[in-house]
């Protein structure tokens, strides 16, 4: 049997820690090789464990013409595109005539569209260019497939969900923090919600805080000035990190809290509960890497989050056994299980017929 021939879009640099690049990494190490052939981009250096890889090509894009290039590749004999982005390379591929694209272009959704907030005149026009024409639609839990079907129009073919490395991610012998340590790690931009880690900071002084991403917008530096200006000694933004650097800093932290209400599965909840750290996230998009009241909380209001936090910093014995529950419920979360949908997922649509 022939094999079946992918090309993923998103960059698999080593030092790319996008969460979409992180997902292609591991569904592609994982994918059979003698029943697929992988190709995947970088620009400096890819991940090391990708190289020399059964089943994996890797191709430099260059520094200039990027776009031509992967129009270029995508138009090779490939099978299926997988995580189309809203690039003007995949803008140009999705309205060729039908007869000059073989491959089936799948598009991954992983979030509520309203995640797209305030997007310039050009990202909305690639955005609405690109996922109203793609071949195939995959969601990454249900409550994101019912967003697909009233906000695109589309229906998704499979729920895809993401995972989490828990041979990587593992807990620490034991925590010993005088002061519970909570955490924030994501992209640090509005949306977020980062703000509540410091309204939090300034209602429970006897905790630190500490927020760990990439900023956008310069919004790190407006929560600076917020910082300063309420005089906060117990809140720290420790900027960007590495995949080893963050599962350091998840092992030494007590409580993991997400104030975003627009996520899908988010990724950091899963390495979270990999780490055994009870979460606290927005019940608005219904993620299922956290059990309300038994790995963590799912709650409405801001309000309700400050009440959720206060009860685990301080109930020691409360952040233990939800962390207990967290580490059981998230082995359903391992890659090595979850690669496997992706796998049959894969085979099912480059063998179904032309939509």
């Amino acid at each position: 049997m022939d094999k079946v021939q992918i090309l993923f879009l998103p960059l698999v640099d080593a030092e790319n820690v996008n969460a979409q690049s992180l997902n292609v990494r591991e569904i592609a190490r994982r994918l059979d090789p003698e029943r697929f052939q992988i190709t995947l981009w970088y620009e400096q250096q890819p991940d090391s464990r990708l190289l020399n890889q059964p089943g994996i090509r890797l191709k430099k894009l260059p520094k200039r013409r990027k776009t031509s290039r992967i129009l270029r590749e995508m138009m090779a004999d490939y099978d299926l595109i997988a995580y189309i982005d809203y690039s003007p390379a995949s803008y140009l591929f999705l309205h060729l005539p039908r007869f000059l694209r073989r491959a089936k272009a799948v598009f991954h959704a992983e979030a509520p569209s309203a995640q797209l907030v305030n997007p310039s005149g050009s990202l909305r026009f690639l955005f609405e260019g690109v996922v109203s024409r793609c071949d195939v639609y995959t969601a990454i839990t249900e409550f994101v497939a019912s967003d697909v079907k009233l906000n695109i129009g589309k229906k998704t073919s499979h729920i895809l969900p993401v995972g989490v490395d828990i041979g990587l991610f593992t807990p620490p012998a034991t925590r010993s923090n005088a002061a519970p340590v909570v955490l924030f790690a994501g992209t640090v931009i509005e949306r977020k919600g980062p703000r509540l880690m410091l309204e939090a900071a300034a209602r429970f002084p006897q905790a630190t805080f500490r927020i760990v991403g990439m900023a956008r917008e310069g919004y790190d530096e407006v929560l600076r000035h917020r910082i300063a200006a309420a005089g906060l000694t117990n809140v720290t933004l420790d900027g960007p990190k590495s995949q080893f650097e963050l599962v350091q800093i998840m092992r030494s932290a007590d409580i993991f809290m997400l104030p975003s209400r627009l996520e899908g599965i988010p990724k950091v909840t899963l390495e979270a509960a990999a780490t055994g750290l009870p979460s606290i996230v927005f019940r608005d998009y219904r993620t299922p890497s956290v059990v309300d009241g038994s790995s963590g909380f799912q709650v409405e209001t801001d309000e309700e989050m400050m009440l959720a936090l206060e009860k685990l910093i301080n109930d020691r014995s409360l952040r233990m056994q939800m962390g207990e529950a967290a580490l059981e419920h998230v082995a359903m979360f391992s890659w090595d299980i979850v690669s496997q949908k992706w796998q049959d997922a894969y085979l099912e649509i480059a063998a179904s017929r032309e939509p």
